[in-house]
C-alpha cells in the first residue's frame, strides 16, 4: 500500500484532506442514492434538510443558519430550482424578499430518502464510536476557535510581522548607542508614565555600563538593516546572582509596535540567560501595558506576589517570573 503523503504534510494539508474526505463521502452517498433510485445531488443536503426542518425561508436566512456565504446558498438554490426541488416565491409579508420552499417533487422524495439518511447516520455514528478522538466534537471545537480567532487576518498579520522582523537585526552593546538606550526608554517613560523616574532609572539609563555590563549583565539593540543601522528597540538583562537574572528596560519604537520586535528582544535575553545557567528570570511591569503583559504571559511568565511586598518602582504593579529549569 502506498504511503499517504498528504498526511505527512501535517496541518498545512487540513483543507485538502477535508475536501478529499468530503469528496469520498459525497461519491459514496451518490452511489447509495443511485442504488435506491434516488436522483438527488448530495451537495443539496444541507439546504434541503434545513427547509425540511424549518420550512420556507430567504436565502439570507438560510446562509445565516447554515453558516455559509450568501453567494454559496444562492448558487445551490439556483441548481435546485432548475432541477425542480425548490421554488422561489415572494414573501407575502414583504414582496421585496423571495422565499425558498420545497416543491411537491421534494415532498414526494422524503418518504424514500429519510430511511437512507437514517441508515447513513447510524453507520457513521457506529464508525465514530470506535474512534479515540470524537470527530464531530473536535470539528465543532476547531470551527469555534476559527470563529473566535479567525484565520486569514491572523496569518496575514504574522506574515507581515515576520517580514518586518527580517528587516531588523538584534545586536549587542555598543557604546555609540548609549544615547539610543536612553532615548528609547525615555520615550517609553514619557508616553506611559509622564516621564516618571526614580534613582534606579537614572543609574540604568545614564550609566548602563556600570549598572548592567560591569555586573555581568547585557544590553541588546534591535537595529534596522539600513545604512544608518538605526536602533528601534532595546532590552537589558541584569545579573542579580549567578542563577537569577532580571529582564528590564525593554523599549520598542512606537512606530513598529506589534511587529514582533519585542518578542525577538525577549528571546535574545532568555537565550542568553539559559546559556549562563540561569535558574530563573523575572521582570516587573505595569498592568496598564496590556500588549507587553500578553507577550510575557505568552512566553511563559507567571505573576506572583512581589517578594519584597512591593516594587521600588511606583509605576510597577506586577511581578512576573519564568523558571528556566525543569
Amino acid at each position: 500500500m502506498q504511503p499517504d503523503l498528504m498526511r505527512s504534510f501535517g496541518n498545512l494539508s487540513l483543507g485538502s484532506r477535508l475536501r478529499r474526505l468530503s469528496d469520498r463521502l459525497v461519491q459514496d452517498v451518490v452511489s447509495l442514492y443511485q442504488a435506491q433510485g434516488i436522483d438527488l445531488n448530495p451537495t443539496f443536503f444541507p439546504l434541503f434538510n434545513l427547509l425540511v426542518q424549518e420550512g420556507r425561508m430567504s436565502v439570507t436566512q438560510a446562509a445565516e443558519l447554515l453558516g455559509v456565504s450568501h453567494p454559496a446558498i444562492s448558487k445551490i438554490a439556483r441548481k435546485m430550482i432548475t432541477e425542480g426541488w425548490l421554488t422561489k416565491t415572494p414573501d407575502p409579508e414583504d414582496e421585496r424578499r423571495q422565499l425558498l420552499a420545497l416543491t411537491p417533487q421534494s415532498e414526494a422524495l422524503l418518504d424514500e430518502i429519510k430511511p437512507v439518511w437514517r441508515e447513513i447516520k447510524q453507520y457513521l455514528d457506529r464508525l465514530m464510536l470506535t474512534q479515540q478522538h470524537p470527530l464531530l466534537d473536535a470539528l465543532n471545537e476547531f470551527e469555534q476557535s476559527l470563529d473566535q480567532q479567525g484565520f486569514y487576518q491572523p496569518v496575514l498579520n504574522s506574515i507581515r510581522e515576520r517580514q518586518n522582523i527580517e528587516e531588523v537585526e538584534v545586536v549587542g552593546w555598543d557604546e555609540t548607542r548609549r544615547d539610543d538606550f536612553n532615548r528609547l526608554n525615555m520615550a517609553w517613560l514619557n508616553k506611559y508614565f509622564n516621564g516618571e523616574m526614580i534613582d534606579l532609572d537614572h543609574q540604568a539609563l545614564n550609566t548602563p555600563e556600570s549598572y548592567y555590563l560591569a555586573k555581568g549583565g547585557y544590553i541588546w539593540f534591535a537595529c534596522r538593516q539600513d545604512e544608518l543601522r538605526t536602533p528601534v528597540g532595546c532590552i537589558a538583562l541584569a545579573r542579580v546572582s549567578d542563577d537569577r537574572f532580571e529582564i528590564s528596560k525593554m523599549a520598542v519604537d512606537e512606530a513598529i509596535h506589534g511587529q514582533g520586535v519585542g518578542r525577538e528582544l525577549m528571546l535574545t535575553a532568555l537565550t542568553k540567560a539559559r546559556q549562563l545557567g540561569a535558574r530563573e528570570v523575572f521582570l516587573e511591569t505595569a498592568s496598564i501595558l496590556e500588549r507587553a503583559v500578553r507577550l510575557y504571559q505568552n512566553m511563559g511568565f507567571s505573576e506572583i506576589p512581589h517578594p519584597e511586598g512591593k516594587s521600588a518602582y511606583p509605576r510597577s504593579d506586577m511581578y512576573l517570573t519564568l523558571s528556566l529549569r525543569d
